[in-house]
């Protein structure tokens, strides 16, 4: 049975590869009325960061980019990599005058965060209300959360709408293109 569900798997991920990087991804489960899309506003939301402190979306209105990736779950495999590449390239985004921030339902980051020595901060998204404003999917079949990014400009309209979840490491280059 195990050989069979990770062959489902490996399938689900092969078929994702051949999807548009900007469009839906296998196993996604999406409503067709009133979805996010690239020119829109983007909901405002406050949360708090792995420091106690809290982040609005509306403090960075005229004044800088905004990158916000959404995904599943601290210290998993595929969130890892995700969380790791934007550290890495927290530099590059900085350059480009925007600010990263990672947003999962997990309460506290902390322990995450001093892991992996992560430089970004890490929003509080417990009990989903900014992932279910940001219209975030669950994937595999509603299994899991979704790993979207979303690229927001000065004016706080979305510019990039990027949901890859086999790919987690795709959100920075995607991200960092978008940027002026």
């Amino acid at each position: 049975m195990r050989i069979i569900s990770v062959l489902a798997l490996s399938l689900v991920m092969a078929a994702q590869a051949f999807m548009p990087s900007n469009g839906p991804s296998m196993g996604r489960s999406r409503g067709v009325m009133n979805m996010l899309k690239v020119g829109d506003a983007a909901p405002d939301f406050a949360l708090k960061d792995q420091n106690n402190k809290v982040v609005k979306l509306s403090t960075f209105k005229g004044k800088k980019e905004v990158v916000l990736f959404f995904y599943p779950k601290d210290d998993t495999p595929g969130c890892t990599k995700e969380a790791k590449a934007f550290s890495a390239a927290l530099g590059d985004f900085k350059k480009k005058g925007a600010e990263v921030f990672g947003i999962s339902s997990d309460e506290d980051h902390t322990a995450f965060v001093d892991k992996y020595g992560l430089q970004m901060q890490l929003l509080s998204d417990v009990g989903g209300a900014t992932r279910k404003a940001y219209q975030v999917p669950s994937s595999l079949f509603g299994a899991l959360d979704g790993r979207v990014t979303y690229v927001i400009g000065k004016d706080q309209k979305i510019r990039l709408i990027y949901d890859n979840q086999f790919a987690p490491e795709s959100h920075v280059e995607k991200s960092l293109g978008t940027l002026a």
